[in-house]
């Protein structure tokens, strides 16, 4: 039996993957403690970070149930989520990136309640406050709520943060894992595998504190990031309605940030 079995089964297991992220790292970790649901195993994966990271995680890690590992090189996001997922054992995945926090203490016991009783969804999120990197609240807003909505709308638009999810493992170990050729938006691709089969649904809930600092997504980006979202959009088209509209909404974001990048290039 390997060291992956032999632990006690916890119902979630926190993902959480880091990369240079030292001086936000104890507030991702204590906003976990704060928990009032406490069956969960915290597995965190860092990617090769060159900071204080490991200072940072070193006195939590007198808790039993928080994993570390770390990557010998820096790998990039998928592979880390990847064997985060890997190192899982609960029945449900929660995901928390180490620059957010979760704000409401009963975040995964909603979840984990909503998942247990409802066995036709294979993901639930939350709404979300963008907070800046002193963590002062820039707006707030909630995602598409019920399974119509969001299938109406996710060809369009990216229905989920990423941090504010939990997902059945079993059913995303029997679906493939992250994309390993989608840096940026394989969480994306994965909502839209799951929906292709499953419900999804959103808690309308502020339950999500997502940072935006100046190691957030460059302009250069964001533009291959847009061209992997059309591809995305077409591949999965015949599983979800509103491709023409989701399509000229990316296509037209897409032309409005390379002309963006060509002043830039230019000025």
């Amino acid at each position: 039996m390997d060291q992956v079995t032999e632990r006690l089964k916890p119902k979630v297991s926190i993902n959480m993957a880091t990369y240079n992220r030292g001086q936000y790292l104890s507030l991702a970790i204590d906003s976990v403690l704060a928990q009032d649901f406490t069956d969960w195993e915290l597995i965190i994966v860092d990617d090769g970070s060159t900071d204080n990271t490991h200072e940072v995680l070193f006195p939590y890690l007198k808790d039993e149930r928080i994993k570390y590992f770390k990557n010998e090189k820096n790998s990039g996001i998928c592979v880390t989520r990847n064997k985060a997922l890997e190192n899982s054992i609960g029945e449900y995945i929660a995901v928390l990136d180490s620059d957010d926090v979760w704000l409401a203490k009963d975040k995964l016991s909603q979840q984990v309640d909503f998942l247990d009783f409802n066995y036709e969804y294979a993901l639930i999120g939350t709404g979300v406050v963008v907070i800046d990197k002193e963590g002062k609240e820039i707006k707030c807003y909630l995602n598409p709520e019920g399974a119509l909505a969001i299938r109406n709308s996710l060809l369009a638009k990216n229905s989920f943060s990423h941090s504010s999810v939990m997902y059945r493992r079993e059913v995303v170990a029997s679906m493939g894992s992250y994309p390993l050729n989608l840096n940026g938006i394989e969480d994306y691709d994965l909502w839209l595998r799951l929906g292709s089969k499953y419900k999804l649904h959103n808690l309308p809930r502020y339950d999500l504190g997502y940072r935006k600092h100046p190691g957030n997504i460059s302009l250069t980006d964001r533009t291959r990031l847009m061209e992997a979202n059309l591809t995305l959009i077409k591949k999965y088209r015949q599983y979800y309605p509103n491709f023409y509209w989701a399509w000229l909404r990316r296509a037209s974001r897409l032309f409005v940030v390379k002309v963006l990048t060509l002043f830039r290039i230019h000025v």
